[in-house]
């Protein structure tokens, strides 16, 4: 039977991702004998029909069957040790040679060096405080501190390679260099070069079905690492006299950021390892020769699909001596239909086509325009009519395309002849040391869809992710931009990467492992620049070959694309500014040939402080309670704040005051933190309004720096390493929701957004004014009835800037309910109602409310996953400030994260009850509770909520 392993939280039977390998001739790390890999029987897969002729195994028996196909991965009972002087590979992989474990260590596979050597307590944990600089760095000490064996034995079963059966080693991911030897004999005559390269080695001669078995690896670190110092001083953020280091890291075709950068500090190893998913594939004689393709193509009646046909393609190759007849068989649904067969000869490789047609399709929709449905999709390879090798994916119909819009020109994206408004996040890696995983990758990406994100832009100075990555999104509807591997900063003039044709081979190879991924909406060349040379156009020929699906473009601030305003850098800015600048535009000083701001930004930053409990956990309590005190004449903070990369609520003198100590001085870890996610609450929600003010308008969306952490890092998140989400997040959430009321900060104007692909209902709006008491003016109330607002747009509603009192501090609370009174949305704003820059302390009402009393009670409810309705009350006749919800141990007091929640951070009024409903991984250690606060609050049992059982 096949390996049975779960991706994604959804069981399922899969092969690894197929692809040829084609071994690398060009650079070679220690002479070897190719007799002896030809003795091994060894035959390494080649890229694909173009790559040559492939040799042949001679076939056991033109009339026997072969085992079923099945995959099984490598995970288990792996060392490590450094690479040392008369080691032997023939020696480590012999079986039976009196091998010791001495000197050996356990080993993360998938995973790293540096994983592994942090796993075993070898080297501190990077992350924490200042640990990082206890660790030496391959471009200081050089790459021989990183060259690493290693070794584990497979299972390999008495049937495996019998009657034309195949025996592949596949390696999803392997940085840099990899020299493998099997059994005793090195099976890669050269060594395997590139970091995005999958490798399937047919190591049917090599294995002993059913006796010991025994795989050795030597991986060796990207030469030149890069030196990350670069004349930086020992504090001062990686990168700040350049990105990259040295820039000698972009020689490789590898991942930059490693090199360090202005928001990443170095992965001394530069992620060195078998980094990603090693397996046995066992299959018949006729294997894909890469990934299929499966292409949808829609019918439609007006704007309704009424027919989508599902193509594959599919390039078989016949690694017997003898021809078979070779076809496809796709299964969709109930629905299997089968190919033309076709004969393939001896060490032939052919293209077999099928189609199947699906009535009434189900489309698939980015998130906030509908439901993005997937269905499974089987592809069998059938060899004399019996199954040579299973290809699954889950695919989604959809008509996708994106290209520049006439009234704005910038980068408009349409899903199913339906506009998508782009609300994106940046995404560099989901962990610095590549400890990845199909659970954290679909915590994080549900993270960003639930903060009403749609789209996430894979930044090119990093990796390719996993496919389970995609899959993740696919499963969330949130839309992929994609870059290769090329920055601007790392580009050293036109001479890097400098092997082009290992970066072609690459590119080609992701391109098929991605192509079939609803998801997935855009190609780029590079990061603020194009590849250099003919690569870009090389890179663009490629994708139109391996997917012409989708469209590329050569760089991320492309103006010819509708991704920047002219000239080469169009980004930013990545400081804090004044909420109101959002909506008036002043926020960027790129400007069209109208003058209008930038219409797309792929980057836009800001602050990205975490909470008070987190900045413990990843320093020590005499750094963590040194917050940063500082001002912009006592730059920078303590060290270890600064090592984190820590970025301040203001922006110079002249540019923005501090938004942080508006509300007081804090005295207190807790009150800075407190304090800044109040701030970044505000900021990142005027961020996204401001967009939604002129939706179409001036602008078709925009991507922020960065949306997801990686590591440690103090700047630029919406939720930290621990998955704990920040203010910001829930800012961004909210300006995001589906019908969203919200007061333009310039003007004082109302609008209501529709961030929908369908009219919305009518509404009723209520406007309630606070005073700096805390309490309601009552005459300031406003009610309104809201009719349809148009799919993907917004309206203006009515004005306060009669209503609201001039120089003084008020918050507003808007709130819709539909016709039955149930709340549609709210949202809350405060402000100090002047033109210009808030004065100091200007809101410092909010830290002198009187005490609200709070109450809440929580609900267990049934499901897959823990979930919880929490009811929140406030008692008061003064509104409840930011009022957080935790999830934490009963016992241990310790936090439950991730933490789902539909709201978080909210403003109570006097009066008012709100439901929230939260989702999280079951705990098995102990039971969970919540733990309540707030600015104001007072709760029973200092915030201590029993989750009842409903």
């Amino acid at each position: 039977m096949p390996a049975r392993i779960v991706l994604c939280g959804r069981e399922e039977f899969r092969m690894s991702e197929q692809v040829g390998c084609g071994i690398d001739r060009r650079s070679v790390l220690k002479t070897v004998s190719g007799a002896s890999a030809a003795a091994a029987g060894i035959v390494a897969a080649a890229t694909g029909p173009e790559a040559g002729a492939v040799p042949v195994l001679p076939a056991t028996s033109p009339d026997g069957s072969w085992a079923e196909p099945s995959t099984v991965p490598v995970e288990e009972g792996w060392l490590a040790k450094r690479l040392a002087a008369g080691d032997s590979g023939e020696r480590f992989s012999g079986p039976g040679t009196g091998f010791s474990v001495d000197g050996w260590i356990r080993a993360r596979v998938p995973g790293t060096v540096l994983a592994t050597l942090a796993d075993r307590g070898l080297v501190p944990d990077p992350y924490f405080g200042l640990n990082n600089l206890q660790i030496p760095d391959a471009g200081e000490v050089g790459v021989g501190q990183y060259t690493y064996w290693f070794r584990t034995r497979l299972d390999v079963p008495k049937t495996a390679g019998r009657h034309n059966g195949r025996v592949f080693l596949d390696l999803r991911g392997v940085n840099y260099k990899a020299d493998v030897y099997l059994n005793g004999s090195r099976i890669t005559p050269e060594p395997l070069t590139g970091m995005f390269l999958r490798r399937k080695l047919d190591v049917t001669g090599a294995v002993r079905p059913g006796g010991e078995n025994v795989l050795a690896v030597l991986v060796t670190p990207p030469d030149p690492p890069g030196d990350p110092r670069s004349g930086v001083g020992e504090f001062e953020p990686a990168g700040t006299s350049c990105q990259g280091g040295d820039q000698l890291i972009g020689r490789s075709v590898t991942a930059q950021v490693t090199a360090g950068w202005d928001f990443w500090q170095p992965v001394r190893d530069r992620n060195t390892g078998l980094w990603d998913r090693v397996s046995l594939n066992f299959t018949g004689p006729v294997v894909f020769a890469s990934d299929p393709k499966i292409t949808t193509e829609i019918a439609w009646r007006g704007s309704l699909a009424t027919r989508a046909v599902v193509s594959v393609t599919a390039s078989a190759r016949n690694t017997a001596a003898t021809a078979f007849p070779a076809q496809l068989q796709v299964r969709i649904g109930k629905r299997t239909v089968k190919g033309d067969p076709v004969t393939v000869g001896a060490g032939e490789t052919k293209v077999l086509t099928a189609a199947v047609t699906v009535d009434d399709p189900q489309l698939w929709w980015p998130h906030g325009y509908g439901t993005p449905h997937l269905y499974p999709v089987t592809v069998d390879l059938l060899g004399e009519g019996r199954q040579s090798q299973t290809y699954r994916a889950d695919i989604g119909i959809r008509e996708l395309s994106s290209a520049v819009d006439p009234t704005t020109t910038g980068r408009k994206f349409t899903v199913n002849k339906t506009p998508v408004f782009i609300r994106g996040g940046a995404w560099v890696t989901a962990d610095a040391l590549l400890r990845l995983s199909a659970r954290n990758y679909d915590d994080q990406v549900r993270l960003h869809q639930q903060a009403n994100l749609n789209l996430i832009r894979v930044w090119g100075g990093s990796i390719t992710e996993r496919p389970e990555f995609y899959q993740a999104c696919d499963k969330y509807g949130v839309l992929v931009w994609q870059e290769f591997w090329v920055t601007a900063d790392c580009t050293a003039g036109s001479s890097n990467p400098a092997d082009r044709q290992l970066f072609l081979d690459s590119a080609r190879d992701a391109v098929r492992m991605l192509r079939n991924h609803p998801s997935l909406c855009l190609w780029v060349g590079g990061n603020e620049g194009p590849p250099p040379g003919d690569l870009d156009s090389r890179l663009s020929a490629l994708v139109q070959a391996e997917d012409g699906t989708r469209p590329y473009v050569s760089y991320s601030t492309d103006p010819d694309a509708g991704l920047g305003t002219g000239g080469q850098f169009s980004d930013g800015p990545y400081g804090i500014l004044y909420p109101f600048q959002f909506f008036d535009g002043t926020w960027t000083e790129h400007r069209t040939s109208t003058g209008a701001p930038q219409p797309f930004t792929p980057e836009t930053g800001s602050v990205g402080t975490p909470v008070a409990e987190t900045i413990r956990a990843i320093m020590s309590k005499a750094d963590a309670e040194d917050f940063p005190k500082v001002t912009q004449a006592t730059w920078p903070p303590n060290k270890a704040w600064n090592f984190h990369l820590w970025i301040p609520f203001f922006a110079g003198d002249s540019t923005t005051k501090d938004q942080l100590v508006l509300y007081q001085q804090p005295a207190t870890l807790d009150e800075f933190c407190e304090q800044a996610q109040a701030a970044q609450y505000q900021q990142y929600k005027a961020m996204f309004e401001g967009r939604n003010a002129a939706m179409w308008r001036w602008y078709t969306g925009g991507v922020i720096w960065r949306s997801a952490p990686g590591w440690t890092g103090l700047r630029g998140q919406l939720y930290d390493w621990h998955l704990e989400q920040t203010g910001g997040y829930w800012g961004v959430r909210k300006a995001g929701e589906p019908l969203h009321p919200q007061l333009d900060l310039s003007n004082l104007a109302v609008a209501v957004v529709n961030n929908t692909r369908q009219d919305s209902k009518p509404t009723h709006l209520t406007i309630t004014v606070v005073g700096p008491d805390g309490r309601v003016i009552e005459d300031k109330t406003r009610q309104q009835d809201i009719g349809s607002v148009p799919a993907a747009g917004q309206q203006t509603v009515t004005s306060l800037a009669d209503v609201l009192t001039p120089n003084a501090f008020q918050l507003v609370k808007l709130q819709l309910r539909d016709r039955r009174g149930r709340l549609v949305a709210d949202n809350t704003d405060w402000l100090y109602n002047a033109p210009g820059p808030q004065p100091d302390l200007a809101y410092a009402p909010l830290r002198n409310l009187a005490r609200s009393h709070v109450t809440a009670h929580a609900t267990r409810g049934g499901s897959s996953e823990g979930t919880v309705e929490i009811v929140l009350r406030n008692h008061s006749d003064v509104i409840a400030f930011h009022v957080r919800i935790q999830l934490v141990g009963a016992r241990s007091g310790k936090r439950v994260t991730p933490f789902f929640l539909t709201d978080n951070y909210l403003t109570l009024l006097p009066g008012e009850s709100r439901t929230v409903q939260g989702h999280f991984h079951e705990n098995l250690h102990e039971q969970t509770e919540l733990l309540i606060s707030g600015w104001n609050a007072s709760l029973e049992d200092s915030g201590h909520i029993p989750i009842r059982q409903g």
